[in-house]
């Protein structure tokens, strides 16, 4: 099989679960307000075992080190969707849900090194960022189908959470196929099993930082919409249908201005970026005068805006590949990535709900601004495109 087949094939597999996860996102914190009413302390406490996969991904991917990456995504896809699936039929059991949540995530998480692995592959040396920035105008065509279906489809008053779910586990599925029917040499080579070497140490720090400015948003920035300013699942869908058709021109111009001018740049301007986006996130209210609809929409930017600056990240992926002394070892290098950004990610959201629940849900973001310069900061030391030069 070529290796043109083999990418379309692989968009395939993106698209489909880019919309699964976009169903997923965009109903998920709605089902679990209207199920189970629970607080910002008790949402930030579910985060611990359902981040905990991704924690341990560098052992899973340590176990199916000698298995082709396509197999690989199969069987991460498939169970992620049985975890999907598993959801839909728990009803109000707390246990139940806790248990499907658990191995939906490991199936996730598994999944997150092998698509960038499979990308990486699939590039050559001068278009890494342009092939991951491709990838993702994929994923964000797919999650505006998938926020299209939940915006167009769901009933405010009465949301079809259990059709979601089976939706979202019936895409999952569907990506597993197609995994399952890829077969591309050049990315079944034995990877190393676990990948921890202190010349790596940056891209760590990045991947550390980034778990908790991912997890602070990720938990709570949906939650805000819901639970400060009443939004049902229908306008989180409508927020990341805005968000991924923005991103079908920005993804590819994100990977573009990676090859152009280099990881750190990037890198840098995420960060910066995102200390602006944080502060307009939490304070909105008093930003706007206290106008509640003003700040909505302000907040509502702000979310769009954040959902935007993830594509950014790609930048750590292409840096990391620069230095990997072989394509084997780049799997387990970002799998061991993934392991540490959830060291904090698995913990995060605890102090954050605490905090929220304390001092308020501004303060969240307002952590997460200073956070977010800290990034920077961390991010000025990738070397420069001069550098690398």
């Amino acid at each position: 099989m070529t290796r043109k087949a083999q990418l379309l094939m692989f968009f395939g597999a993106v698209a489909c679960m880019a919309a699964s996860l976009s169903i997923y996102d965009s109903i998920f914190n709605n089902f679990l307000s209207d199920t189970f009413s629970m607080s910002a302390a008790a949402r930030g406490w579910l985060e611990l075992p359902r981040e905990t996969p991704g924690f341990l991904v560098f052992l899973t991917a340590g176990v199916f080190a000698a298995v082709p990456l396509a197999r690989v995504g199969l069987l991460a896809a498939l169970v992620y969707a049985g975890g999907i699936a598993g959801l839909a039929l728990t009803g109000t059991s707390y246990a139940l849900m806790m248990t499907m949540l658990l191995i939906s995530s490991a199936g996730m998480h598994l999944l997150q090194p092998v698509q960038a692995s499979v990308a990486l592959a699939l590039s050559d040396d001068n278009n890494r960022g342009k092939r991951l920035g491709q990838v993702g105008a994929i994923g964000t065509i797919g999650a505006m189908l998938g926020a299209g279906f939940v915006w167009l489809v769901f009933d405010k008053s009465a949301p079809q959470y259990r059709m979601g779910f089976l939706c979202t586990a019936g895409l999952a599925t569907v990506a597993a196929v197609i995994y399952g029917l890829m077969h591309a040499p050049h990315a079944h080579k034995t990877r190393s099993r676990v990948v921890l070497r202190k010349k790596y140490w940056l891209y760590y720090v990045l991947e550390l930082f980034f778990g908790a400015r991912k997890q602070v948003f990720i938990t709570f920035g949906p939650w805000v919409l819901v639970r400060v300013y009443g939004q049902p699942a229908e306008a989180i869908a409508g927020l990341f249908f805005i968000a991924a058709a923005i991103g079908i021109l920005f993804k590819p111009l994100a990977g573009h201005a990676i090859d152009l001018f280099g990881e750190r740049a990037v890198l840098v301007a995420d960060g910066l970026i995102l200390a602006f986006v944080c502060l307009g996130y939490g304070y909105a209210l008093p930003l706007m005068g206290g106008e509640m609809e003003h700040a909505r929409l302000l907040a509502c930017a702000c979310f769009v805006a954040d959902n935007l600056l993830f594509s950014l990240g790609a930048g750590r992926t292409v840096f990391v590949s620069r230095q990997t002394n072989s394509p084997e070892e780049l799997t387990s290098t970002l799998a061991m990535g993934v392991s540490i950004n959830h060291i904090i990610s698995m913990t995060i959201p605890i102090a954050a709900g605490a905090i929220w629940a304390g001092f308020g849900y501004e303060r969240v973001f307002l952590a997460a601004a200073v956070l977010a310069i800290v990034i920077a900061g961390f991010a000025s030391l990738v070397p420069g495109k001069r550098a690398r030069a």
